[in-house]
C-alpha cells in the first residue's frame, strides 16, 4: 500500500512539474502589445495605418517567436489583421472595413512579410461579442484561453490576448497539441489521464471504455455512454479544488470494475485547467503486489545465492589458505635448496677455477717433461714415437679442458672479444695449412677457395683473431674427423653491410638494449650485445661469410639443429670418433658473440657431406698509401707470405696490362683443388689447362709444341718478307709475334706482345716420378725459343713414408720446388712468375724474395727442413735456371741464453724443474724461488748486495719468470713490491708472467697494471721465450 501511494504521489508530481516547465507564452503577447502601444502612442488606427505600422510588427513576432502558429490584431472597430500557418504556407487574413462580415485572406512572403497573389474573401471568424475578446479587452493583464485556430484544420490553440489602450487586442496562438504531447509522455503506471480547461474544453479525453469526462467550473464528473446514446453520470460531480493542497479523490464503478479517481486543478501556459487520474482499485495495488512478490522471490534467490557464494568462498579461502601454507612451506624449502645450490655452485666454480689452474699446470708440466724427454730420445726410435703420441694425447686433453672452460665462460656471459688488427687472408691460410697434413694422412685434400677474390681485396681487419681461428679450427677439426675420403673446402667472401641493415640495427638498438637488460642479469652478456650493435653500426664494418664444406658422412635433417647444443653428438656420425660434444656449441656461441649466425647449408640432391656457413662482422682497415708505396712490389719484402695478399689484392682490383701468350698447365691430383685453381686463374684472364694424370699432360704438351712450331714457321715467313728495318729487330722479337691472348697460336697480325710464356705446375703425387720427369725434360728441350717455367709441388707430409724412394730420385727438371698445399700465398707466388703479374722479367727480385721452406733432395737427403733459394740469372729467357740447395745439418754450438741470469718463481716443483732444465740447456744461469715472498726477498737482497759493491745500476737478474698464482704471495703482489723497490735503486728488471690459464682481458690488464713486461703460457717453450726477449730488447 505504501508503495502504491508513493507511485501515485510520484505521478502527481510529474504532472505538476511538466505544467511548470511549459514556457510562459503570455509574456510574448504582453511584450508585443507593449511595443505596439509605445510606437502608436494612442493614435487612431485606420486600415492603412494597420498595414504600415501594425502588420510589420505582427510579422516580426510571427517570424521570431518559437512555436507560434498565429499572430492577430483585432480592433473594436472590426478592423482585423492576422498572420497564421496553414499546412506549409503562411497566410494573412484581414478585414479592411469596420464591422464588416467579409474578411479576406492572401498568401504572404515568408522572407519579407509582403502579401502577394489575389485576395480571397471569406466570412468573418470573430465578432466583438466573442468571449475571449471581451475578457482580454477588459483585462489589465494577458488573458489565456483554449481557442480554435483559423487554419483549415482548425487546430486548438493556446491563445494569449492583451489589450492595446482599450481600442484593440493583440493575440498570439500556440499549438495545444504540443502541450498535450508533454503530458502524454508521462508514465501513469496503468492509470488513465484526462485533461480539460476550467470552462469544460477537453484537451485529453479519458480512455476508460464507454466513458467521457465532463468538467465545469472546477468540478469533474464521469459519464457512461450507453448503446442507445444516453449518458449516465456514474461518478457524480466532484470538486477538484482541495483545501489541504492534496488532490481530491472519489470511487466509481465502470462495467463492474472499481476505480479510484484523483482530480486536481492545474495551470499551464496561463490556462486554468483540471486533470483527473483514474486507477483500477486492484490494478496499482495488484501491480505493486505482483512486483512485491517478484521482488521477494528475487530477494530470496539472491539471499540463497549470497549464502551459497559465501559458503563456497569460505571453502575456497580455506583451501587457498591450506594451499598457501603448503606453498609457503615448499617455497621455504625451495629457497633453502636454491641458496644451498647457489652456495654449491659458487663453491664449485671456485673449486673448478682452482682445479682448472692445477690441471693446466699439471698438463703443462707433463708437456714440458715430454718435450725434454723427446729431445733426449733417439730419432726415429719407438720411444720418440711414443713420446710424440703422448704429447698429442696430452694436448688433446688440454683442448678438452679449454672447451669446458670456454663453455663455462660463455654460459656465465664472461666471454669477451679481444680486438686487434690482423690479416684475415693469412689467418685463413694458416688454419687450412694446419689441417692439411692431418687431412693428407687420411687421404683427404683440405683446400682454400678464395671464391670471388674479395677476401684478398679486403683482408686488413680488426677483430678477435683468436676466436675466429678457434671457430675455423673447430669446424675443420670436425670435418677432418668425420670425413674419410674426398675433400674439405674452406671458402670466404666479403659483403658490404647494407644501409637497410644498419638502419634496422640502429632502430632496433633501443629495444634490444631494454630487452637485454631484462633478459641478461650479468653485465657480460649486456656488454656483448652492446659490442654486437656497435660492430654492426660501424660504417667501416664488413660482413664476412665463411663456409667449411666436406664430403664426409653428413648430418641428417632432423639432427641439424641439435648439433649446436652443448654435449650433443650425432650417434650415426660420432660413433668411434670420440669427443665431448662441445665444439659446435662453442662455435655457435662465438659466432653470435661476433655478431653473426651459423647454420648448416642444404646440399644438392646426391651430394655427400656437410656444409657449415657462418658470418661475422669485422671492422676493415684500408692500407695507407705509404704502405703501398713501400711495398709496391711484394717480391721486395723479406716476408713475402705476409704481404703477398695485399699485393695480389691490388692486382685483382686494378690488374696491370696483360701480355699475350701466357698459359698455365696444372697437373694436380685432387679434383676439387684442380677445379678451384683452374677457376681462380681463369678469372684473372689466364689460359689454363688442368689435367689429372701424366697421360693427359703428355697430350696437352704435344698440342702446345705443335702450335709453337706453327707460330715460329709463320713468324719466319713474315720476317723474310719484311724490309731491312724490320730485320734489325733481335731474334727474341720473332717469338713475340702472332700469339693469342691465352693459347700460344699464330695470329695474322704482327703484334708486339711479349714472348710466349708457359708455366707448368706438377703435383708430385699426380703420377709416377719416372714418367713425369722425362716428359717435362723433353718438352723443355723442344721449346727452346719460348720461356717455360716448371714448378714442382712436393709433398712434405708423405715424404716420411717414402723416404727410401726419395733417395733414389734423379734430379728434378724444374725451376722451383714448392711445398704443398698449393693455395693461398703459394698459389700467388707461382702466379707472380707470369708476365701478367711482373714475372719472367724480374728474376732478380724473385730470387731474392721467393724462398720457401723445403725438404732437401738428393742421395744425402734427410728429414731436416732446408731453405731452397731460387737463383735466376739475367741471361736470355729460354735458358734453364739452376736450383741451389742450402743444407744445414749441424746445430749452432752457441746457446741463445748464454750469460743470462734468470730467476724462476714457481710453486709447482715439476714445472719449476722443467723450466730450469729448459733454461740450463740453452745456457742460462738459473735461481729458483717457490713463492712471491721469497722472490721479493731474493731480489731485495740482490739489489742491496750490488749496491754495497758499488754496482747499483747493474741488474741482479736479466729476466724474472714469475708465476701469477702462488700460495703465500701471488706473482702480482710480488711484482708490485719489486717495482716499488726498484725505484729506490733506479733499475728495472724484466719480469715475464707465467700463466697456466689462457690470458684474458682482465688478467692482461692486471699484468700491465702491476708492471710486468710480458707474459708466457705454461709450459715454458724456449722459442716463445726468445721471441719475447727480442721484443723487449727492441723496446
Amino acid at each position: 500500500m505504501l508503495q502504491s501511494n508513493e507511485i501515485r504521489n510520484k505521478t502527481f508530481s510529474q504532472v505538476e512539474t511538466t505544467a511548470r516547465l511549459l514556457p510562459p507564452f503570455n509574456l510574448s503577447a504582453s511584450n508585443l502589445a507593449r511595443a505596439l502601444s509605445s510606437s502608436l502612442n494612442g493614435t487612431d488606427l485606420s486600415f492603412p495605418a494597420i498595414q504600415t505600422k501594425v502588420a510589420p510588427a505582427l510579422f516580426l513576432a510571427f517570424s521570431t517567436i518559437p512555436l507560434v502558429s498565429q499572430v492577430s490584431y483585432v480592433g473594436l472597430d472590426g478592423l482585423v489583421f492576422s498572420f497564421y500557418n496553414d499546412e506549409d504556407q503562411t497566410l494573412a487574413v484581414f478585414s479592411n472595413t469596420s464591422f464588416s462580415s467579409t474578411w479576406y485572406t492572401q498568401p504572404v512572403n515568408r522572407d519579407t512579410g509582403k502579401l502577394y497573389g489575389q485576395a480571397i474573401s471569406l466570412n468573418s471568424m470573430i465578432t466583438a461579442n466573442t468571449s475571449w475578446f471581451e475578457k482580454a479587452l477588459n483585462s489589465t493583464l494577458a488573458y489565456s484561453s483554449l481557442e480554435t485556430g483559423w487554419n483549415k484544420a482548425q487546430d486548438l490553440l493556446i491563445l494569449n490576448s492583451v489589450a492595446i489602450y482599450g481600442r484593440g487586442v493583440i493575440a498570439i496562438g500556440f499549438p495545444a497539441q504540443m502541450i498535450i504531447n508533454h503530458f502524454l509522455g508521462i508514465d501513469f503506471h496503468s492509470g488513465d489521464f484526462s485533461l480539460a480547461t476550467d470552462n469544460g474544453q477537453v484537451l485529453v479525453q479519458t480512455n476508460l471504455p464507454g466513458t467521457q469526462i465532463v468538467v465545469y467550473n472546477g468540478t469533474v464528473s464521469v459519464q457512461l455512454i450507453k448503446l442507445t446514446g444516453d449518458r449516465e453520470n456514474v461518478s457524480g460531480n466532484h470538486s477538484c479544488r482541495a483545501n489541504d493542497g492534496k488532490p481530491g479523490y472519489f470511487h466509481m464503478n465502470i462495467m463492474g470494475m472499481k476505480h479510484i479517481c484523483y482530480c486536481s486543478t492545474l495551470e499551464f501556459a496561463g490556462v486554468q485547467s483540471v486533470y483527473m487520474l483514474a486507477f483500477p482499485t486492484n490494478g496499482l495495488e495488484g501491480m505493486v503486489q505482483g512486483n512485491s512478490n517478484l521482488v521477494l522471490a528475487f530477494l530470496v534467490v539472491m539471499f540463497v545465492i549470497i549464502v551459497a557464494s559465501l559458503c563456497i568462498f569460505l571453502i575456497l579461502i580455506l583451501r587457498a589458505a591450506r594451499r598457501e601454507m603448503f606453498l609457503c612451506s615448499a617455497l621455504i624449502k625451495q629457497k633453502d635448496s636454491t641458496q644451498q645450490a647457489e652456495r654449491k655452485s659458487m663453491n664449485k666454480s671456485l673449486a673448478f677455477a682452482s682445479a682448472s689452474h692445477d690441471v693446466r699446470a699439471s698438463l703443462a708440466a707433463i708437456i714440458g717433461l715430454i718435450e725434454l724427454c723427446h729431445e733426449d730420445a733417439p730419432p726415429k726410435s719407438e720411444l720418440a714415437a711414443n713420446l710424440v703420441q703422448i704429447n698429442t694425447c696430452t694436448r688433446d686433453l688440454l683442448g678438452i679442458l679449454n672447451s669446458v672452460l670456454d663453455t663455462t665462460k660463455i654460459e656465465a656471459g664472461k666471454m669477451q672479444l679481444e680486438e686487434e688488427e690482423f690479416n684475415l687472408a693469412q689467418v685463413l691460410e694458416d688454419v687450412v695449412d694446419m689441417y692439411y697434413p692431418i687431412g693428407m694422412k687420411k687421404g683427404i685434400d683440405v683446400v682454400l677457395d678464395p671464391c670471388d677474390g674479395s677476401i684478398l681485396k679486403i683482408h686488413h681487419v680488426k677483430g678477435d683473431r683468436g676466436k675466429l681461428k678457434q671457430i675455423l679450427c673447430n669446424l675443420l677439426s670436425n670435418s677432418v674427423k668425420f670425413t674419410s675420403e674426398g675433400h674439405i673446402s674452406v671458402r670466404a667472401i666479403v659483403k658490404k653491410t647494407s644501409k637497410e641493415k644498419a638502419i634496422i640495427a640502429s632502430n632496433r638498438n633501443g629495444l634490444l638494449n631494454c630487452l637485454s637488460r631484462l633478459c641478461y642479469k650479468n653485465n657480460g652478456s649486456f656488454n656483448a650485445l652492446d659490442d654486437l650493435h656497435t660492430v654492426q653500426q660501424n660504417p667501416n664494418s664488413m660482413e664476412f661469410v665463411f663456409e667449411v664444406d666436406d664430403t664426409g658422412k653428413g648430418i641428417s635433417k632432423d639432427k641439424q639443429k641439435s648439433v649446436f647444443e652443448n654435449f650433443v653428438q650425432v650417434k650415426e656420425t660420432a660413433l668411434g670418433q670420440g669427443g665431448c660434444g662441445l665444439g659446435l656449441g662453442i662455435v655457435q656461441s662465438l659466432v653470435r658473440l661476433m655478431g653473426g649466425e651459423i647454420k648448416i647449408v642444404d646440399k644438392e640432391h646426391g651430394e655427400r657431406g656437410t656444409c657449415f656457413r657462418f658470418n661475422i662482422f669485422l671492422a676493415t682497415r684500408e692500407p695507407e698509401c705509404t704502405d703501398i708505396e713501400e711495398h709496391g712490389n711484394y717480391m721486395l719484402n723479406n716476408s713475402p707470405s705476409s704481404d703477398i695478399h695485399q699485393h695480389f689484392g691490388r692486382l685483382v682490383r686494378s690488374p696491370a696490362p696483360r701480355s699475350e701468350g701466357s698459359q698455365v698447365i696444372l697437373l694436380l691430383a685432387g679434383e676439387e683443388r684442380r677445379r678451384i685453381s683452374k677457376k681462380w686463374i681463369e678469372n684473372l684472364g689466364i689460359k689454363v689447362s688442368a689435367v689429372k694424370q701424366g697421360k693427359e699432360l703428355f697430350h696437352v704438351l704435344e698440342k702446345i709444341k705443335q702450335k709453337l712450331d706453327l707460330c715460329q714457321f709463320s713468324s719466319s715467313d713474315k720476317s723474310a718478307s719484311n724490309d731491312s728495318n724490320s730485320g734489325a729487330n733481335d731474334g727474341a722479337s720473332a717469338t713475340k709475334d702472332g700469339c693469342d691472348h691465352a693459347v700460344p697460336h699464330c695470329k695474322k697480325s704482327n703484334s708486339r706482345s711479349s714472348s710466349n710464356f708457359i708455366l707448368i705446375v706438377i703435383d708430385a703425387g699426380a703420377g709416377p716420378f719416372s714418367e713425369l720427369c722425362p716428359l717435362v725434360s723433353n718438352f723443355r728441350k723442344d721449346i727452346q725459343n719460348s720461356l717455360c717455367k716448371v714448378v714442382w709441388l712436393d709433398n712434405r707430409v708423405m715424404r716420411h713414408t717414402n723416404s727410401e724412394q726419395e733417395e733414389n730420385r734423379p734430379t728434378l727438371p724444374c725451376d722451383h720446388i714448392l711445398s704443398k698445399p698449393f693455395h693461398g700465398s703459394r698459389l700467388y707466388h707461382v702466379l707472380g712468375l707470369l708476365p701478367e703479374f711482373g714475372g719472367a722479367h724480374q728474376y732478380k727480385m724473385i730470387s731474392e724474395a721467393a724462398q720457401v721452406v723445403q725438404y732437401s733432395i738428393g742421395p744425402n737427403a734427410s728429414n731436416e727442413f732446408t731453405t731452397t733459394g731460387v737463383h735466376l740469372g739475367t741471361s736470355s729467357p729460354p735458358q734453364l735456371q739452376k736450383i741451389v740447395i742450402h743444407e744445414c745439418h749441424e746445430e749452432s754450438s752457441e746457446k741463445p741464453l748464454s750469460g743470462k741470469k734468470v730467476l724462476v718463481v714457481e710453486d709447482n716443483p715439476v714445472l719449476s724443474m722443467v723450466a730450469v732444465a729448459t733454461l740450463c740447456k740453452n745456457g742460462a744461469t738459473v735461481e729458483v724461488c717457490e713463492n712471491g715472498q721469497e722472490a721479493f726477498d731474493q731480489v731485495c737482497k740482490a739489489l742491496r748486495d750490488q749496491s754495497k759493491e758499488g754496482h747499483s745500476m747493474t741488474l741482479p737478474y736479466d729476466i724474472i719468470l714469475m708465476d701469477c698464482e702462488m700460495t703465500v704471495m701471488s706473482g702480482f703482489e710480488a711484482t708490485k713490491l719489486i717495482r716499488a723497490e726498484e725505484k729506490v735503486y733506479g733499475v728495472h728488471i724484466p719480469i715475464i708472467a707465467l700463466t697456466a690459464n689462457p690470458l684474458t682481458e682482465e688478467s692482461s690488464k692486471t699484468i700491465d697494471d702491476v708492471g710486468m713486461d710480458s707474459h708466457l703460457t705454461k709450459p715454458l717453450l724456449i722459442g716463445q721465450l726468445l721471441n719475447v726477449i727480442k721484443l723487449m730488447e727492441c723496446k
